[in-house]
């Protein structure tokens, strides 16, 4: 009884998709739609290297915008470094950047607030004004 329902439904489904499928095939939008979809053979499959990105993609990214931007002197000065394809372009080396980065930008940043301290504070802190000790006077 269990194969026969299911038999039922499936025979159902095919009934009802038949009309469906048919407008679908005729539709404008549908046929635009696949053609823009169309698998490129690109050598890689989902996910692989080779697989391109869709096609809008790929024309967004093709726009530069190479000299077109107000803060292009420093995209050029920043991509003259090579900070990019040097530390920040794989993980570990990006996770060592930022970390002794840090580290070493921390210690300057201290450094200058104790300057900048030593600076205002003149004359009032203790190691600005040492003690010194008295000549001891000689009996002799």
């Amino acid at each position: 009884q269990a194969q026969v329902c299911a038999a039922l439904a499936v025979l159902s489904f095919e009934a009802n998709w038949a009309p469906l499928q048919t407008m679908l095939s005729r539709s404008r939008l549908l046929r635009s739609a696949l053609l823009r979809s169309k698998t490129r053979f690109s050598g890689g499959g989902f996910g692989s290297p080779k697989d391109h990105e869709p096609a809008w993609i790929e024309r967004w990214s093709a726009n530069r915008r190479e000299g077109q931007d107000n803060m292009d002197w420093f995209f050029r000065a920043f991509n003259s470094t090579r900070i990019y394809e040097i530390f920040l372009k794989s993980s570990p080396r990006f996770y060592g950047f930022i970390v002794w980065t840090s580290i070493i930008g921390g210690y300057c940043w201290s450094r200058m607030w104790d300057h900048i301290w030593d600076y205002v504070n003149q004359g009032k802190l203790y190691r600005h004004n040492p003690y010194v000790y008295p000549i001891p006077d000689d009996d002799e």
